[in-house]
C-alpha cells in the first residue's frame, strides 16, 4: 500500500482537492491519511490572556473551538466513507505547513494532496501560504488542486 496524505480543513477547496484526488489519481492500493491541522480561532492565546478576560471565558472559548474541530474531523470522516476509500482521519497540531511535512515523513507518504485557497499576491506575500510552504519543503510530490 502507498500512503497518500491529503491536507484537509473545513474549506470547499480542500473538499474539491479530495474529490479530484479520488476521481483522477486514487487506486485501490492507496491508503488515504486525511490530515486536519486544528486551529484555535475563538481562544487565540496570542490575543487573549487570562488576566484580561478570566479563566472561565478562555475555557469556554476553548470548548467552542474543540466542538468545531471535532465537527470538522467528523465531516472529513464522512467524506472518506461516502467515497468508499480506505484510510483514516488524523488531527495535527501546530503550524500547518510544518505539521503536514512532518506527518508526511512519519507515515512515509508518497504524495501530498491539498487545495489552494487562492490568496491574492499581496496577502500571500505578507502572510505566506501553507501550500507554498509545503511545495517548497516537501520530500515527496505535492498535488495542489485549484
Amino acid at each position: 500500500m502507498k500512503n497518500v496524505l491529503i491536507a484537509m480543513d473545513d474549506s470547499k477547496e480542500s473538499v474539491f482537492a479530495f474529490k479530484q484526488y479520488v476521481e483522477k489519481i486514487h487506486t485501490t492500493n492507496n491508503y488515504i491519511i486525511a490530515a486536519y491541522c486544528a486551529e484555535y480561532i475563538e481562544a487565540d492565546m496570542g490575543v487573549l490572556s487570562i488576566t484580561q478576560v478570566g479563566f472561565d471565558v478562555i475555557e469556554g472559548l476553548i470548548t467552542e473551538d474543540e466542538k468545531r474541530i471535532l465537527s470538522v474531523l467528523d465531516n472529513i470522516e464522512t467524506l472518506l466513507m461516502s467515497h468508499q476509500v480506505e484510510g483514516e482521519v488524523i488531527r495535527l497540531e501546530g503550524n500547518p505547513g510544518n505539521a503536514i511535512i512532518t506527518k508526511a515523513s512519519e507515515v512515509n507518504a508518497t504524495l501530498i494532496v491539498m487545495g489552494s485557497r487562492g490568496l491574492g499576491k499581496i496577502r500571500r506575500t505578507f502572510l505566506g501560504s501553507v501550500s507554498d510552504f509545503v511545495i517548497h519543503h516537501s520530500p515527496v510530490p505535492v498535488a495542489i488542486c485549484r
